[in-house]
């Protein structure tokens, strides 16, 4: 039996988690979803889990510290960063420097299937 890879995705907005779990799904992968940073760590703790997408702005602590959190603790753990933005800072700028912290792929929102789909694959494969 060949274990599909658990994707833990952390973003405070619970439609877009849906949607990417659906996404992830229709692929093979399996996915927990977290609405903040600290059931994030704590899903971390207690499964195996393969890659992890994080938003950069989220209310309880930013992805930019949850990135950090994660290097400190799993330092070869996949992350990808995604972002639409915020205010006056363009995705990509918040996306660089959330690569520069620690994440290999970023995600500028939105962002359709395939994109999602072919930045899973890619970080799972250099795993």
């Amino acid at each position: 039996m060949t274990t599909r890879p658990l994707i833990l995705l952390v973003d405070d907005d619970v439609t877009l988690l849906q949607v990417i779990s659906s996404h992830l799904h229709l692929e093979g992968f399996e996915a927990i979803a977290s609405q903040t940073a600290a059931q994030a760590m704590a899903y971390l703790q207690e499964l195996p889990v393969s890659l992890v997408i994080v938003d950069i702005f989220m209310p309880d602590q930013d992805g930019m510290e949850t990135i950090g959190q994660i290097r400190t603790h799993w330092p070869n753990l996949p992350i990808i960063a995604m972002s639409g933005g915020w205010r006056t800072i363009s995705p990509d700028t918040i996306l660089e420097t959330a690569k520069a912290l620690g994440a290999q792929d970023a995600l500028a929102k939105p962002f359709d299937r395939q994109t999602l789909v072919e930045a899973v694959r890619r970080r799972l494969a250099a795993g």
